[in-house]
């Protein structure tokens, strides 16, 4: 069954600049996805999860890299937008409004997660009184992480063989990150790169598309569950999971300090 279009009426922020980009990219992501795992039989959850997942590291790279440009200047930052916590073990996880804005309904995003996936299982026939509170999902998670749990998916019929967020991320993450930053073929005209803030927004995108291409396989509120659920756990990961020492993180005396590996080398140059 073909993708089922994303019903909207806004532009999304890269139009029109960056339409052409913007198309090829989420293209090639889901594209990408499909060639690494099956959206048949059991593997369909995986697939889920996996576009989930994606997501929610994108939000989190979108939350550091505006750190990171807001980090000599704290009076911009309100409290509580980006932090850097320690479970029991000292293990470090992420959280804040800037991570959980791009996934969740009432930050005043214009794009969250949330939306794209209940208006995905919404053309598939799910009520919208059927979908579980997500805010209460993304402060179980919150807690689970504190609890240094963090990282797998809560056990439920046919979730056995889905793989963790993060061990999908190590694998996925570097291809996604090249085609959502590669230039444009050579034969088409040249358009704007893609923001990092717009990459939840396009990766929300082919979660919802995988959502429908996937509904005969995974009934569409287990679908929306599977995405958003791995989508919270891949936003508070410890960044050095899924790419060691691309992120510099350190509290400081004006709060969180936050440093690209590849932009500090060139300051250093």
């Amino acid at each position: 069954m073909p993708p089922a279009p994303v019903q909207r009426q806004e532009r999304f922020p890269w139009e029109p600049e960056s339409v052409t980009r913007a198309n090829l990219a989420t293209s090639a992501v889901r594209q990408l996805l499909l060639r690494k795992i099956p959206a048949t039989g059991a593997h369909a959850q995986s697939l889920l999860t996996a576009a989930g997942a994606l997501v929610g590291f994108a939000a989190q790279n979108s939350a550091l890299e505006q750190g990171e440009l807001l980090t000599a200047r704290r009076d911009l930052v309100a409290p509580e937008s980006l932090m850097l916590r320690q479970d029991k073990e000292s293990r470090r996880f992420l959280a804040g409004r800037w991570i959980n804005a791009p996934l969740l309904l009432g930050f005043g995003h214009g794009f969250p997660l949330q939306r794209f996936v209940v208006q995905a299982a919404a053309a598939a026939g799910v009520k919208r009184t059927e979908f579980p509170d997500y805010w209460e999902l993304e402060r179980r998670i919150a807690k689970t992480a504190a609890e240094g749990q963090l990282g797998r998916l809560s056990p439920a019929k046919g979730r056995e063989g889905v793989a963790r967020p993060q061990d999908l991320l190590r694998v996925l993450w570097p291809a996604v990150r090249r085609i959502v930053t590669a230039p444009m073929p050579l034969e088409m005209a040249d358009e704007p790169g893609l923001n990092e803030a717009h990459w939840p927004i396009a990766l929300s995108v082919v979660a919802a598309r995988l959502m429908a291409q996937t509904v005969d396989v995974v009934p569409p509120r287990i679908g929306a569950d599977l995405v958003m659920e791995a989508a919270t756990i891949a936003s508070k990961l410890d960044p050095d999971l899924v790419e060691a020492g691309r992120w510099t993180l350190a509290p400081g005396p004006r709060g969180l300090q936050i440093a690209r590996d590849d932009r500090r080398r060139r300051a250093i140059a």
